[in-house]
């Protein structure tokens, strides 16, 4: 493999986020589809139509936290459920602008591609960290809710953004000389 085409395969790994998460620009809610679509492929059998998350199932899940909070403390759960979908959207954004990033930097030489593999480095180690976390490594920070099915996401993306990390290392030592 190539100096030239390891950088683009480090790219074109780093896309895959904003590929998954870019219809949460639009409605944070449909990271529905990530949980009825994706995740059960983490599971043995694929789940059937009667199992998947509807909208409207949603926002009574969404309600049901609401009402949840004590009634003094309204404003602060409302403005927690804002910030959670809010979040959200603007981590599809960030993904998106990766994507852009991407695009560009295989556009150009692969000495002017160093920045953006620093930036893909530093982002790869951070999601690996974050899915080892969640595969069950208990020193790297604390989600209190992952499922069985996001503890198996974990352990394959693991591997993933490491193989992304070393790529973008190399990448950015090449473009870097």
């Amino acid at each position: 493999m190539t100096e030239y085409s390891i950088s683009t395969l480090a790219f074109a790994m780093c896309m895959a986020p904003g590929i998954l998460h870019a219809v949460e620009v639009a409605n944070p809610l449909l990271a529905r589809w990530l949980a009825n679509y994706v995740l059960p492929f983490f599971e043995p059998g694929l789940t059937d139509s009667s199992k998947l998350l509807t909208g409207k199932e949603q926002i009574a899940m969404l309600n049901a936290a609401l009402s949840a909070a004590p009634k003094e403390k309204k404003s602060a759960a409302e403005d927690y459920i804002f910030v959670l979908l809010f979040e959200q959207r603007q981590g599809a954004l960030a993904f998106l602008s990766i994507i852009a990033g991407a695009v560009y930097g295989m556009q150009v030489p692969l000495e002017d591609r160093a920045v953006l593999h620093f930036v893909l480095l530093v982002m790869s180690v951070f999601f690996m960290l974050v899915n080892a976390n969640h595969a069950g490594v208990p020193f790297l920070g604390k989600h209190p809710k992952v499922s069985g099915n996001g503890r198996n996401v974990g352990i394959v993306f693991s591997a993933f953004w490491l193989a992304a990390s070393v790529l973008n290392y190399l990448a950015f030592s090449y473009a870097s000389i």
